[in-house]
């Protein structure tokens, strides 16, 4: 088995304020924006760090591309350090990131076999130091750069449907769950009732008035998607179906976490693009689809039981491709190490960084404009960031 470090910086807008000494529930109500890769955690017994924040010039433009100025400055980002938040937890129930920070160099890092960073929270002069670690980023919101310094594979947020890796991409979505987790660890009740509906749906409630009307007299419910996560969670682990009705097509982050919390998935063909391999039966066409399959559902709980089941074996799916790419990299990462050509290599570096210096940002925004002229449908420039060399 590996040993796993998952590194976040101070300034990172989302996920957990925390540490190695808070349950991962504790870590999740703590979270910014979203739930995240807790199976990283609870699976795997990976270490988590908060990082002074990585103010490099390519630490701030990683940010950028991800999130324009616009939207977060930098002094938002300085802002999300010291910013603290209350949790419902006994242990430091008020706490913002920076009560948490440590600096990077003070980890012991020969411990860890695989190292995931949160963009580049890890500076390039520890991972120069480490080149025994398999060394991998999760950009925040799943592009990743044409052309990078010293990242041995990225995660690309998309659902492992196969234990085979890419070329420099490890399949692994943002939301990482167990099955069940969601579920048992924020239920309010063993019994469920009535239809959550997904954040980003186009809902116009007096628009869909007789929609909601066709739910009620089916004697579901309606919820909708609270700022609060833990009353969030709750929501959705009490919700029977988790339905997304309209709206921008997702990556499908919020569809793992309702399979956790033991909801029944529906949408539209178009809805997810994150490869998830949803049951044929979730799938509804229209309306009148959606309000047949409830009518059969709400009549044959066996058929209902059954495909949650059948989510349940999506998410260790998920989990077991997941386990084995990352096994099949540090293999390949360390089978590396000990051969010849890594030996020649490592002379060759200091001569090949002068010229990538130089000749790599501009090779690798010319190969990023290039894809986004090419109309190519195996290319999907909505991956791929301009080059960013450390």
């Amino acid at each position: 088995m590996f040993k796993i470090a998952f590194i976040k910086e101070a300034c990172y807008q989302d996920l957990w304020i925390g540490d190695n000494n808070d349950t991962s529930s504790d870590l999740i109500r703590s979270t910014l924006l979203r739930t995240g890769p807790i199976g990283l955690l609870e699976i795997f017994g990976s270490d988590f760090f908060i990082v002074k924040s990585n103010n490099s010039i390519a630490g701030q433009r990683i940010r950028f591309c991800q999130i324009p100025k616009d939207y977060l400055s930098k002094e938002d980002y300085k802002l999300i350090e010291t910013t603290k938040i209350r949790i419902n937890s006994s242990r430091l129930p008020l706490r913002c990131p920076n009560d948490f920070s440590i600096d990077a160099e003070k980890i012991n890092w020969s411990k860890y076999d695989i190292v995931i960073s949160l963009n580049f929270a890890v500076p390039i002069s520890i991972r120069r130091k480490h080149p025994d670690i398999l060394w991998t980023c999760m950009t925040g919101e799943g592009r990743f750069p044409v052309q990078s310094s010293c990242w041995d594979y990225f995660i690309s947020h998309d659902y492992p449907n196969t234990p085979l890796g890419n070329l420099k991409k490890i399949n692994m979505p943002y939301t990482f769950l167990p099955p069940r987790y969601i579920f048992d660890n924020f239920k309010t009740s063993q019994y469920k009732k009535g239809i959550y509906v997904e954040i980003n749906s186009a809902i116009n409630k007096s628009k869909n008035h007789g929609l909601f009307k066709k739910f009620y007299s089916l004697n579901l419910n309606v919820e909708f998607h609270s700022e609060k996560i833990e009353e969030n969670l709750k929501k959705l682990s009490s919700s029977k179906y988790f339905i997304k009705l309209s709206g921008r097509p997702v990556r499908g982050n919020s569809f793992l976490e309702a399979m956790s919390a033991r909801s029944l998935c529906l949408l539209h063909y178009n809805d997810c693009y994150g490869k998830i391999p949803f049951h044929h039966f979730c799938y509804f066409k229209n309306e009148k689809s959606l309000i047949e399959k409830l009518k059969f559902l709400e009549k044959n709980n066996e058929f209902l039981i059954e495909l949650l089941n059948y989510q349940d074996s999506i998410l260790q799916n998920m989990i077991e491709n997941v386990k084995v790419q990352f096994e099949n990299a540090l293999f390949y990462k360390r089978k590396y190490l000990d051969s010849k050509t890594y030996k020649i290599d490592s002379k060759k570096n200091s001569i090949k960084s002068i010229f990538k210096k130089s000749l790599q940002p501009i090779i690798g925004s010319f190969c990023y404009q290039s894809i986004l002229r090419i109309d190519d449908p195996t290319i999907d420039p909505r991956e791929y960031l301009p080059s960013l060399l450390e």
